[in-house]
């Protein structure tokens, strides 16, 4: 079965939208996403802007994070539109994974706010979603979440592409359950957790606090 690895990057509804900030605070502008096959091979890859209904300006923090524009919004099509692509483009069977579970409420709660529950394809979707940060932290035993940029640089991987990119986003954490599946990676990853919770000379303090991480009893 293939796995789709998917990445939102979303822009906050103006404030002047009470009424549809009680349903929804953001909207979807872009959906980044890469697929593996069985053997974790990327088969193929997916990413489209998309252009809001309410968001009329990119604000200058979100489009340094993102490297979105405004210019590139106002020529996307609209979420009606690509979210239908989307899961056209996932096929018929597959599961799907993201980084946290910020994309999975985002897309219960745009979909909700614009009537576009019906759309086909939308619940199979959503009952094979995975949360791979809460599976990547119980792996390891974190007691704390890692944000994506940290946990590539956990794993020693370089990021694929810019953070913040949707595409990029979700090529790495493809990327990052690749090395989860395979045994040698993933010892090698556990030791550097190792390593640096009980030895000096390995500090990755910067990153978080080693006194969250636990480890089964022996």
């Amino acid at each position: 079965m293939n796995k789709v690895f998917i990445d939102l990057e979303m822009h906050p509804i103006p404030h002047s939208y009470e009424e549809e900030r009680q349903i929804c605070t953001q909207e979807i502008i872009e959906i980044g996403a890469v697929m593996l096959n069985d053997s974790n091979e990327e088969i193929s890859s997916f990413c489209e802007f998309v252009h809001p209904a309410y968001v009329t300006k990119i604000y200058a923090k979100f489009r340094k994070l993102t490297g979105i524009t405004t210019q590139d919004i106002e020529d996307a099509a609209p979420l009606t539109e690509v979210l239908p692509r989307f899961i056209e483009w996932c096929g018929e069977s597959y599961e799907i994974y993201s980084w946290s579970d910020s994309d999975i409420w985002q897309i219960l709660n745009e979909t909700r706010l614009k009537n576009l529950q019906d759309i086909a394809g939308l619940p199979y979707m959503l009952n094979h979603w995975h949360d791979f940060q809460q599976e990547f932290g119980e792996l390891l035993h974190l007691e704390k979440s890692l944000n994506l940029g940290r946990a590539v640089t956990l794993a020693g991987l370089d990021f694929s592409g810019r953070e913040h990119d949707g595409l990029a986003d979700a090529r790495t954490t493809s990327r990052l359950y690749v090395e989860s599946r395979d045994s040698k990676s993933f010892d090698r990853l556990r030791k550097l957790v190792i390593d640096a919770f009980s030895d000096h000379t390995f500090t990755m303090g910067d990153m978080f606090d080693f006194g969250s991480i636990s480890f089964p009893k022996s």
